[in-house]
């Protein structure tokens, strides 16, 4: 299949990894992959692409409100004419859909890679602009089940495709589960922005009382403030610490390039969220055979079972203190365990292979059914 892949940039977020490991898979398994960008200059993962020689079809976007992406992707897609469209993120789903206009026998796929709580009237706009596409993607179950109540004619249209995992890079260690057990220093690991949705203060309390209750629990959070709201949340985490008397058992590791090798140097991963779609973190950490301990929101009572980690209410930190408490006291064999399920669980759901395979069987079907449209009606 010959497949164009929109997306906004090339920049380091989760969204473009997604799409650029995507690309890889399909590239491997055959198929011709191209790229269209309208930010070109942002280009972190563009020299991943380059190296496989996949084109890369670029329009810079002069402004926030300017036709020519969708003007550049029509007159390109009517060019290359591939099989199908594939668009990642919002406004690159409303440029492939709008260029389809022009094109429909071109099927597009959009993607949402997010979880939304709620929907501005342009956000719901954008959501009834995917009558337009083909297909709809997400990367949760949440996610699709909230579409499909809110926009039932989504229904029959829509499927979740979870993210893919890197399972050479974020990989257990060579000998197995190196956390520690019952007695020892609790060494948990947090891979988040500061944003108040991420939950810091609500484990930053927990830590407290897990202190007050005698259990040495150290925090080491991996990650950096994005915008003044997230500083203004970040200066709220150091204050509560200080006044919880834990300030010394929280470390602010900053932006970091060794996720792999932080998840392989800890007993497990926190993410205390309020709400998330599928968090890359949570799932890097499966693979890298850590338990996970979660608030129990959106698709994560999916990949954080009882045999792979612990669950508990992110509202509030007597329950999050509770269920650190609990891991604390696990034997370590047990918790060797859950990190062995973690490994076999990514394994299974979470392989780049699998990623590819899915992408792949849905953008052939959909090509299939268009190519048989066109070709009754060329004979009609």
């Amino acid at each position: 299949m010959r497949l164009l892949l929109c997306i906004d940039h090339f920049g380091p977020g989760g969204a473009q990894r997604q799409l650029v490991a995507l690309a890889k898979g399909l590239h491997a398994r055959g198929h011709q992959v191209e790229f269209f960008v309208y930010h070109p200059h942002i280009r972190h993962f563009a020299p991943q692409v380059e190296a496989l020689g996949i084109p890369i079809h670029a329009v810079e976007k002069p402004g926030r409100f300017s036709p020519a992406p969708v003007l550049a992707l029509a007159r390109l897609v009517r060019h290359l004419k591939p099989d199908a469209v594939l668009a990642y993120l919002p406004t690159p789903a409303v440029y492939a859909e709008l260029a389809s206009l022009v094109n429909r026998r071109v099927p597009v796929v959009v993607s949402e890679r997010f979880m939304y709580t709620s929907l501005s009237r342009l956000g719901r706009a954008q959501q009834e602009l995917h009558r337009l596409a083909s297909w709809i993607t997400v990367n949760s179950h949440h996610q699709r089940e909230r579409m499909e109540a809110l926009f039932p004619w989504m229904k029959g249209r829509l499927s979740t495709i979870y993210n893919g995992v890197d399972l050479g890079v974020f990989a257990p260690p060579a000998g197995g589960y190196a956390g520690g057990g019952p007695g020892e220093p609790l060494r948990l690991l947090a891979v988040a922005s500061t944003a108040r949705k991420k939950n810091a203060l609500g484990l930053a309390k927990a830590l407290g009382t897990l202190a007050r209750s005698g259990r040495d629990v150290r925090v080491a959070w991996a990650g950096v403030p994005t915008t003044p709201e997230d500083e203004a949340a970040k200066a709220e985490v150091d204050a509560a610490l200080a006044s919880e008397g834990v300030a010394g058992r929280w470390e602010w590791l900053g932006k970091r390039s060794d996720v792999p090798e932080l998840l392989r140097s800890h007993d497990a991963l926190v993410h205390p969220a309020f709400f998330e779609g599928l968090p890359n973190a949570v799932c890097e950490a499966l693979a890298a055979g850590l338990p996970v301990l979660a608030s129990s929101v959106c698709d994560h009572p999916r990949l954080v079972t009882a045999d792979r980690g612990l669950l508990f209410d992110p509202a509030d930190p007597d329950d999050i203190a509770a269920a650190i408490a609990r891991f604390a006291d696990l034997p370590r064999e047990e918790r060797a365990a859950m990190a062995r399920a973690a490994r076999y669980f990514a394994e299974r759901e979470l392989a780049l292979e699998r990623y590819a395979e899915e992408y792949e069987a849905l953008l052939a079907r959909l090509a299939g059914r268009h190519g048989a449209g066109a070709a009754l009606e060329a004979a009609s």
